[in-house]
Order: structure tokens, then C-alpha cells, then sequence
């Protein structure tokens, strides 16, 4: 980064020449000036981004005229220059804006510093900026976007425990949007000016769990050379995310039971009873009910946790979700890629929409933002763009134990695997085939005669596809 054009003012032309010269032998763009008004009216033909200026000029005072080149609106350093310098100059010279002040005689060598430290500040002042847009940026994908009627359920749900202290549990799969519902809730709560801690029990080596909750004392185990205060400390007060709660082992979860009952408990290594006031969301991609009858959750606690629950539908539960979170990803990583926003074609739209996406939002997310970022301009992002690849499933329809199946073998797996897909819709099932429901209809009866069920999905909605057979087939 440098200087784009640069103006010395100074009615010394030794001086004047000296640094101008020298400044060109630094590829600088750079003109000389003797007084005030020729800077001036050159500061308005064509704006210079760094004025050196002398104090005492022929025409006006150095600090005066650096006022008026500033009061131009354009950004604009100044290096005040003086041969009679006094710290109240100096000082009053910064608080009217200069960037630097040079007490003459200088050698080219502190000019040097002076300009490289106006450099190194802007480049801090150009990095700061951009840092801010991108936490705007991050800030900005922090926001909960839905139009579906699912999501519009849990947003309600969401504005009415929030203000609460209720404990909240979200269960979901991944990528639905579980931690993000868990901040609106501590945003939209009565602790949102308090702490907000997150603890991904998944991320944490068991061992090492109950000190990253509780803290420990110094001497607690092998390497614990100091005291330090566990999320729950950290947390008093505000709101604690205990994300995929389900990982926790059976005897840390007897431990945390007590903390949720109490609010209190002790350091790992200590005997002082701490006591906080916690507000807890957990968040789990498994069925806790289920982890229960397994014996792999304890009963209490997850009474305790479940005491308003959230279950977050997977998006491709989520009527409409696809295509509105499509557009409204394609210009967030726009902006944020500083590229166009590309256009994406009605066939691709149509396709990412059946898309299971198995992955939910964040793997749309992903594939949004890897499509933006490669999008040539000018053209309609089609399907092919998100390289999508097969979920995995059991239902694969190359998935044999001896060899390759038969054209016929694969085209009834396809069928049977669309059919479960679609939940025995078969006029779904037909227009994701690309095939006509009538064929469909036949190949069902012909499977069925074979004695090769569907697993029961193509007779669930005979009647509701039958009524729409007719105008399809004619």
C-alpha cells in the first residue's frame, strides 16, 4: 500500500525539491508547491491523499490551511513541518488532525519513519474496516431466516420462552439451525445484556469435561498448574448452551443433574460449594427419548432438561424453505465475496428444491456459497454448480452383494428408492422419474405380480394419486 498522489508545501525550494525528489525515487506520484492557495486549488482539481506541509507559509498558517483541505471532504494525512517547533505546537497540531509533526532540520531518513508509520496506520484503519464488515457480515448470517409454516411455529415458540427462565431442550438434526434458535432465545431473553456461554460437549475429551464445566483447583490433576473457573462460573448470571448434551457420560450427567436442581456445585480438586443462577438450552441431534430407553441418558435429567422442547424439522420437511433460502444465501455470500449476485435458472431452483439435502440448511449453506464463489458472470447457476452428492443410504441403488444388478434391477431400485422418498406420492414419484404416471403405475403392478413389493409405499396413497391421473396421462 502507498500514497496514491502526494503534495509538499513549502516556500523553502530546497527543501521542497529535496523531498520531492525523493519521494519520486519511491515511485511516488508527488507535486511541489510553494504556498497555501496553489495547494489549494490543486487539493481541488485533483485530491492528493498526503499533504506535507510547512508551518509558516507566505500565504497562511500550515494549521489553518490543513483545516481548510480537510473541510473538502476528501480524506486527506497531513505531516506538519516547523523549523521553530514547541511542544504546544506539536500538540495543538495533532488535535486539529495532523497525522505527524517534523521538527526541521529532519534527514530523509526520519521522514522515511514519518511516512511508513502513516502507511502502517492506514493499512491498520483498512483492516479494521474490513474486519468490522465481516463481523457485520457474520452477524448479518446469524439471523434465523425461514418462510415455511414449520419454522414459523418455532419462532413463535421461540418469542414466547424466551423472555422466561425456563429451560429449554432443541432437538433436531444437524445442520438445521439448532445453536442459531439457542442464541435468539438468549437474545430475545431478560440475560441477553449478561454472559453467553457455549460448551460443545461433543468437542470436549471426556476426561476433561467436568473441569470445562465445574473449573478445577490448582493441584486438581496432572496439569492443573492453577485455579480456573468452569463454563458454569462464567456463565452465572447469564445463559449457558450445553450443545449435543447427549454426549455427556452417565456419571458427569448425575453431576450436572445436581447443578440444574441446586445451582450449585464444587470445582474439580475443591471443597467451597459455588453457588450461580444459570439459565440452561441444550441442544442434541439425537432422540433423547430414545437415548433413555437405552439406557444411555439418565431419566431425571432429561425430565429436567425437557422442560420446553423444540424439535426443529429437517429442511426438506420445510415447505417452500429451499428456493427463498436459496436466494436469500446467494446474496449474503454475494456481498460478502464482493461478487455479482448471480441469477440461478428455474430448473435448478425446481431440482434443489426435491433435493433430500441430508445435510439441511448448513449443507445448503455450504454448497450456496461454494456456487457463488465460482459463478461466472453472466451466466444462470444451474444444478451442476452445487455439486451435489448422493446422500448416503441403504437404499443405494448400485448397492449389491454379488456384482453389478441388471438395468432392470437398478430401474426398480430407483423406483423403490423415489417411492420411499416421496412417501408413496406417486404423482411425485412420476415427475422426479421423469416419467409419466401411468409407466409408474405399471411398473408398480408389474413389481407387485413379480411378487417385488415396494415396502407398502406405492399403495399408502392410491386414492389421493389416482384423482390426479387423468389430466397427467391425457
Amino acid at each position: 500500500m502507498q500514497f496514491e498522489r502526494i503534495i509538499v508545501v513549502d516556500d523553502d525550494p530546497v527543501i521542497r525539491r529535496m523531498l520531492v525528489s525523493h519521494l519520486q525515487k519511491q515511485n511516488a506520484s508527488v507535486l511541489g508547491v510553494a504556498t497555501a492557495q496553489q495547494a489549494l486549488d490543486e487539493q481541488k482539481r485533483e485530491p492528493a491523499d498526503l499533504l506535507i506541509v510547512d508551518l509558516q507559509l507566505p500565504d497562511s498558517n500550515g494549521l489553518e490551511f490543513m483545516q481548510a483541505a480537510k473541510a473538502l471532504g476528501q480524506p486527506v494525512e497531513v505531516i506538519i513541518m516547523t523549523g521553530f517547533g514547541t511542544i504546544e505546537s506539536a500538540v495543538e497540531a495533532m488535535k486539529l488532525g495532523a497525522a505527524n509533526y517534523l521538527l526541521k532540520p529532519f534527514t530523509l531518513a526520519q521522514f522515511d519513519v514519518a511516512i511508513n508509520q502513516l502507511l502502517e496506520q492506514r493499512q491498520l484503519r483498512h483492516e479494521n474496516a474490513y474486519l468490522k464488515e465481516q463481523l457485520t457480515a457474520e452477524n448479518d448470517s446469524s439471523e434465523l431466516l425461514f418462510q415455511s409454516t414449520e419454522m414459523a411455529r418455532i419462532d413463535r415458540l421461540v418469542q414466547r420462552v424466551a423472555p422466561t427462565n425456563a429451560t429449554v431442550l432443541i432437538q433436531g438434526e444437524s445442520g438445521t439451525g439448532k445453536e442459531l434458535i439457542a442464541h435468539n432465545i438468549y437474545q430475545q431473553s431478560l440475560r441477553k445484556d449478561k454472559p453467553y456461554i457455549k460448551v460443545n460437549c461433543a468437542a470436549v475429551p471426556e476426561n476433561l469435561l467436568e473441569s470445562e464445566f465445574f473449573g478445577h483447583e490448582k493441584g486438581a490433576f496432572t496439569g492443573a498448574t492453577g485455579r480456573r473457573e468452569g463454563r458454569f462460573e462464567l456463565a452465572n448470571g447469564g445463559t449457558l448452551l450445553l450443545d449435543e448434551v447427549t454426549e455427556i457420560s452417565l456419571a458427569l450427567q448425575a453431576k450436572l443433574l445436581r447443578v440444574l436442581q441446586e445451582q450449585e456445585f464444587e470445582r474439580v480438586g475443591g471443597n467451597r460449594t459455588i453457588h450461580v443462577d444459570v439459565r440452561i438450552i441444550a441442544t442434541t441431534n439425537r432422540d433423547l427419548s430414545q437415548a433413555v430407553e437405552e439406557g444411555k441418558f439418565r431419566q431425571d435429567l432429561y425430565f429436567r432438561l425437557n422442560v420446553v422442547p423444540l424439535k426443529i424439522p429437517p429442511l426438506r420437511e420445510r415447505k417452500g424453505e429451499v428456493e427463498f433460502l436459496l436466494q436469500s444465501f446467494i446474496q449474503r455470500f454475494a456481498k460478502k465475496h464482493r461478487k455479482p449476485a448471480p441469477s440461478i435458472s428455474p430448473l435448478a431452483l425446481e431440482q434443489l428444491s426435491s433435493y433430500p439435502w441430508p445435510g439441511n440448511v448448513r449443507e445448503l449453506q455450504n454448497y450456496t456459497e461454494r456456487a457463488v464463489i465460482m459463478a461466472e458472470e453472466g451466466r444462470e447457476l444451474a444444478f451442476g454448480d452445487f455439486v451435489l452428492t448422493a446422500p448416503p443410504t441403504t437404499d443405494s441403488v448400485l448397492d449389491t452383494g454379488d456384482g453389478l444388478p441388471t438395468v432392470a434391477e437398478m430401474e426398480k431400485r430407483l423406483i423403490q428408492l423415489v417411492m420411499k422418498k416421496t412417501k408413496g406420492h406417486r404423482n411425485e414419484a412420476a415427475r422426479l422419474l421423469g416419467i409419466n404416471v401411468r409407466t409408474l403405475r405399471n411398473k408398480l403392478h408389474e413389481y407387485t405380480t413379480n411378487g417385488h413389493a415396494t415396502n407398502g409405499a406405492a399403495a399408502e396413497h392410491d386414492d389421493a394419486d389416482d384423482s390426479g391421473e387423468s389430466s397427467e396421462e391425457n
